[in-house]
């Protein structure tokens, strides 16, 4: 990993991905990934609105503007340079006790592979070694089974389980709650 103490411009290389700050070229992709249509809007919170407008305008805003880390987001790449989604951290600097975290791999052809294995691994591993966090969590719904199997892969515990908690297709799902303590990811990842 490099980073320059002025800007958030980092690289965090992986076996299948690497995790990089955005560059102008991922704003074209943005304006692409924003369709109703693609497969990842049927999973990552399909009762929201899938419009990447707001996430566009905040690439933008970052490119032009200040980037001092820890960045709140990154890219994901593959390792031969092909921009296939991103990570993101939510919270707020006076209460980093419920700090989440979300994943898009938005290019379906990476799923299945690992990708967003690696990529959540080496998110998390940042951000516990960036920030003063002792929990980090996610949020997803029962529909979701691929993340709730990365989640138990990568040791997070489910916390909270809302029955019936979201409706997809006409259909109720529970909404889950996942999270892992600072000293459980340390102990499993201390080789």
């Amino acid at each position: 990993m490099t980073r320059n103490d002025k800007i958030c411009d980092i690289i965090i290389k992986g076996k299948l991905v690497n995790l990089r700050s955005t560059v102008p070229s991922d704003v074209a992709d943005y304006e692409r990934w924003n369709n109703p249509s693609l497969r990842v809007w049927q999973f990552d919170g399909p009762w929201y609105d899938d419009n990447l407008d707001g996430i566009i305008k905040q690439r933008r805003n970052w490119l032009a503007g200040n980037r001092k880390p820890p960045c709140g987001f990154l890219e994901i790449e593959t390792v031969d340079n092909v921009h296939i989604g991103w990570v993101v951290v939510y919270g707020k600097a006076d209460d980093p006790h419920l700090t989440e975290i979300g994943i898009d791999i938005v290019e379906d052809i990476y799923w299945g592979k690992g990708a967003g294995t690696e990529a959540l691994y080496l998110w998390i591993t940042y951000l516990f070694r960036e920030r003063r966090l002792h929990r980090i969590g996610f949020s997803t719904w029962s529909g979701n089974r691929a993340v709730l199997a990365v989640g138990r892969k990568l040791g997070f515990m489910e916390e909270c389980r809302i029955r019936d908690g979201c409706e997809v297709n006409g259909v109720f799902y529970d909404r889950i709650k996942m999270g892992i303590l600072r000293e459980e990811w340390d102990r499993q990842n201390a080789d």
